[in-house]
């Protein structure tokens, strides 16, 4: 191998080395397995105004992950979340939901994308105020794209969110 060949070869080991050091925070994810957050009102991962239902008493400042059909919206205290069970934050979510409650629990089924299994549960209570809202901590046991189904009541909607 010539002296410019292991060169290059070295420097692609650098690099690719360092690409799994940071736990693909730094990477893209490929184009057929992306997660599609979706932030409020725009494009993933930028922050943007929230509907006016999803604000009342609503916690400022946080990154916030709109619902594929739009009737739920939940606000993310830690960001980045993190795979297994992460603390200071945890992986707490607030969830605004558009239609009422009428005492339903919102029930959270994760699965990473395109996969059966594993599977996720969540059960939250619909005792929480003011407003429609559910507080939660959504635990996954892998990083990657998890999609979210939601539901409460007769209502549902979907959602990916990125785990590190």
């Amino acid at each position: 191998m010539t002296t410019p060949s292991m060169f290059i070869a070295a420097l692609v080991v650098v690099l690719t080395a360092g690409a799994c050091a940071d736990g693909g925070a730094g990477r893209a994810a490929p184009a057929d397995g992306a997660c599609q957050d979706r932030a409020a009102g725009s494009s993933a991962g930028t922050r943007a105004p929230v509907p006016s239902w999803a604000s009342v008493n609503a916690p400022g400042g946080l990154p916030v992950r709109m619902g594929v059909r739009g009737d739920a919206l939940g606000y993310l205290f830690a960001d980045p979340l993190r795979a297994g069970r992460p603390t200071d934050p945890a992986n707490k979510i607030l969830w605004y939901v558009r239609q009422p409650r009428d005492g339903h629990p919102l029930e959270i089924t994760a699965r990473p994308k395109g996969a059966r299994a594993p599977v996720v549960r969540v059960s939250v209570p619909a005792d929480s105020g003011p407003g429609e809202i559910y507080p939660s901590i959504v635990e996954v046991p892998s990083a990657g794209c998890w999609a979210l189904d939601l539901s409460w009541g007769s209502n549902h909607d979907s959602l990916e969110l990125t785990y590190l």
